[in-house]
């Protein structure tokens, strides 16, 4: 099943429309957030950087950091419809935390029903949440799509309004429902921006046809939520790429760069 989710006029964005679809059922699609030509460059060296043998150790379909790649890879974590709503929703102090290239090769996807990372909110089996109550969210990823991505490509498939569920999806191989709501399947066009909340039950379906899938993902949380940076801890971000964002204080703030908050 496919769901419209794009209001009467593609070429806006109305912030308004997308948080209401997103708080309602964990996700919204926004159309047209790329430019065809923007898309196209964008997709030719993403391709370059899969070409090369990875480095991170999480395999050929996965790279991290994608900001540290390059100026049109930066650039990426500050699109401005997609800053819009990530400082709406986490609040105007929030970053970046996450952005990896997914290259979804043919007879692969992540493929198993899950939410990401953890249960941020549970919430006992026979009680709900008062629907007068958005959903706290936390962080939530982009997912800009590179090329349509049709049926037999294993697109990215969620259960609207499993978000307000606060549970695990019951299997990671049974087909799930909520509410009698089953998954949803976003056959996304080439520039198309999906933003979710990774607590919606979802799944990247196994890609069954001869092409790759690639996505580029950004994901951004609040400010207190620590960034995913391997290894972590010991993670130093290049000067490099400090310096591409000098003179673009959103940028810098979205990279990790904060004042001095209540804990240090």
């Amino acid at each position: 099943m496919e769901r419209s989710m794009a209001p009467a006029d593609p070429n806006a964005f109305d912030l308004a429309y997308h948080m209401e679809r997103f708080y309602r059922d964990g996700f919204t699609l926004v159309r047209g957030a790329l430019g065809e030509a923007f898309a196209d460059e964008y997709r030719a060296a993403f391709e370059r950087e899969f070409a090369e043998t990875p480095q991170d150790g999480y395999g050929e379909n996965l790279r991290t950091k994608m900001f540290e790649r390059g100026e049109l890879f930066l650039r990426m974590i500050d699109r401005p419809q997609a800053v819009a709503f990530a400082e709406a929703v986490l609040g105007r102090n929030c970053h970046m935390f996450s952005n990896n290239g997914l290259y979804t090769t043919p007879g692969t996807g992540i493929d198993a029903w899950h939410v990401d990372e953890d249960l941020f909110f549970p919430i006992p089996e026979g009680a709900e949440l008062d629907p007068r109550i958005p959903m706290p969210c936390f962080m939530f990823s982009v997912m800009y799509y590179l090329q349509d991505v049709t049926e037999d490509m294993g697109p990215t498939q969620l259960v609207p309004g499993s978000h307000r569920s606060g549970r695990h999806p019951a299997s990671p191989t049974e087909t799930p429902s909520y509410k009698g709501q089953g998954p949803v399947s976003i056959l996304a066009k080439k520039g198309d921006m999906l933003i979710f909340n990774g607590q919606t039950w979802h799944r990247g379906a196994k890609n069954m046809s001869g092409s790759v899938r690639m996505v580029q993902q950004v994901t951004y949380g609040r400010r207190w939520v620590s960034q995913r940076f391997y290894p972590f801890v010991n993670y130093v971000m290049p000067p490099s790429v400090l310096e591409a964002a000098k003179d673009n204080p959103r940028l810098l703030r979205l990279l990790g760069c904060h004042p001095r908050g209540p804990y240090g």
